[in-house]
């Protein structure tokens, strides 16, 4: 009622936004947290596996905002890769300019998921190498990359692939202080201004879309189940 425009035309303007942040943070922790968890498992105790725990503490213990932070000082300040602020829309710039704005929100939001998923698949790896039918291909003379991904991976990624979905919506939810730092139009601050304004539909509406998503994409999770554990189908 304070912008006189409806609660779901006003969320559906600032959901892509935050949707790509969302999205493109989990990409990446994703993309990185498997092989960074499964190489550390298969090298453990190595020098590769000490220096990847050393990242994990430190990643986990930096919070998104200090990191967004020292993000902006290096990228924009330093070397002026990445603007600090502001957002090109895919369909307006292109999805090179618009990755070229999301990267640095992106990488501050994925770095809690990336170090969390790492070790998560890095502990179930070291595990699952010591299985009987691990040792059984070893002894049938199968490569170790091969065992690593064919074999190992998949019964070692159910647990990240659980957290993931459980921190989809803690990234939602945590772009309220990203978009905020970085100056984007997303959800994050729309829901700051909807509380200094004391907009309460708005946040209403900002709360009950964010508690949806989360309860989907965990639904979602739920399903990818049966087609990566074999047990879950037969049951």
């Amino acid at each position: 009622y304070i912008t006189d425009q409806r609660v779901a035309d006003a969320i559906r303007d600032r959901i892509p936004v935050t949707m790509e942040l969302a999205l493109l943070a989990t990409v990446i922790a994703a993309v990185l947290a498997v092989p960074i968890g499964a190489f550390s498992a298969y090298r453990e105790g190595g020098r590769f596996d000490r220096v990847m725990s050393g990242f994990t503490t430190a990643a986990l213990s930096i919070p998104a905002f200090v990191a967004a932070i020292f993000f902006i000082w290096l990228f924009t300040l330093k070397f002026n890769w990445f603007p600090s602020t502001g957002w090109n829309r895919i369909t307006d710039k292109g999805l090179l300019a618009n990755l070229k704005t999301a990267i640095l929100p992106a990488s501050a939001l994925a770095l809690a998921p990336l170090a969390i998923n790492a070790r998560l698949i890095r502990a179930d790896m070291i595990g699952t190498l010591k299985e009987d039918y691990i040792l059984s291909a070893r002894a049938k003379g199968l490569r170790s990359r091969y065992i690593l991904m064919r074999h190992a991976l998949r019964p070692s990624s159910l647990t990240a692939i659980t957290i993931f979905g459980l921190q989809f919506g803690g990234l939602i939810g945590g772009t309220v202080v990203i978009e905020t730092i970085f100056a984007l139009p997303g959800l994050g601050t729309r829901l700051i201004s909807g509380i200094y304004q004391r907009d309460v539909m708005m946040i209403q509406g900002i709360t009950l879309f964010v508690a949806t998503v989360y309860v989907v994409v965990n639904l979602f999770v739920d399903l990818l189940y049966l087609l990566l554990d074999p047990r879950i189908r037969r049951q």
